[in-house]
């Protein structure tokens, strides 16, 4: 591992209601996306589609800023956690209290035209009280789609009186606006200890594992049915080839063929799109050019 005299390092939790499990692929890339080990979790309008905690790594000089993305927190309208959570939801539940310093993250844009009680709750329930282990941090995102600013200060004043969070951010991790800023107050609230894990380095299975990220974003921003989740997603043929290029071969498998048909699309226009969309971002990610190839197919059935 690479080490300099004096190391710094944080651990930190990005805790979303319900929604924005991706904002760390969007906000740090827009930062500084050279410093990104991976591309974390997919960025998607649906509930919960993190299945599990991934570690993204920010390294800047001789501090290291690890975020760990969680599936949504949940709260019933009675304020509390569901009794029925599924298994990942309980994890991140669970998981909370481990980081430096936590992040909790909701869409002011929705707040102000559809506001959640759930969410509202979540808010006031992680940010009543002062955390003497851990710092807490308010952030408004989507800032950008929000036309009279002066809403903006409506909503810190709705929750200014919470002592558990040290400060309030606005941000909008499409834009990157405010992210600079926010990643600059971690760098401050890191302590000198070993880093936790290897700085950057874009190895190949990295690149898989990007590649994958970046289709599945672009299904979930494109399908709206529950469909996604029920949908094998694999990656079949990774080749670098003698000009520099790569080409990518990805398949989505179907239990059923009217589930193809929907990611498919008519004349193949759905699944078109989301392949030109994301080969332009894995060029811009991988510096090259991407040669990316998506089947749908159906699932065989086993025999009997």
């Amino acid at each position: 591992m690479y080490m300099s005299s004096v190391n710094f390092c944080i651990l930190t939790c990005i805790v979303s209601p319900t929604r924005h499990n991706g904002w760390f692929s969007t906000s740090v890339k827009a930062c500084n996306a050279s410093d990104v080990g991976t591309k974390v979790s997919a960025v998607s309008r649906k509930t919960n589609t993190t299945t599990h905690e991934i570690l993204g790594v920010l390294t800047k000089g001789n501090t290291q800023i690890c975020f760990f993305d969680t599936p949504g927190l949940m709260l019933g309208h009675h304020g509390f956690p569901y009794r029925d959570v599924t298994v990942r939801v309980e994890s991140a539940w669970s998981s909370i209290n481990l980081y430096d310093l936590l992040i909790v993250m909701f869409d002011v844009h929705r707040h102000l035209n559809l506001p959640d009680s759930r969410v509202i709750k979540l808010i006031k329930r992680l940010g009543t009280e002062v955390n003497p282990n851990q710092r807490r941090i308010l952030c408004m995102n989507k800032v950008d789609l929000v036309e009279d600013k002066k809403d903006l200060l409506k909503v810190a004043k709705e929750f200014e009186d919470l002592p558990g969070y040290e400060r309030y951010f606005m941000v909008s991790g499409l834009k990157g606006k405010g992210v600079k800023d926010l990643v600059q107050y971690l760098t401050e609230q890191a302590v000198r200890r070993p880093w936790d894990e290897e700085p950057t380095v874009m190895t190949e299975e990295v690149m898989k594992t990007i590649s994958l990220e970046v289709v599945r974003e672009k299904m979930l921003h494109h399908i709206h049915q529950e469909i996604p989740y029920v949908i094998e997603h694999r990656l079949m043929d990774w080749k670098e080839l003698k000009d520099g290029s790569l080409r990518v071969e990805q398949h989505f498998i179907a239990p059923k063929q009217s589930q193809r048909q929907i990611l498919v699309g008519k004349n193949g226009s759905k699944i078109g799109r989301i392949g030109i969309e994301a080969n332009e971002e894995l060029r811009s990610i991988f510096k090259r050019n991407v040669h990316l190839i998506l089947q749908v197919r159906v699932a065989k059935r086993r025999s009997a």
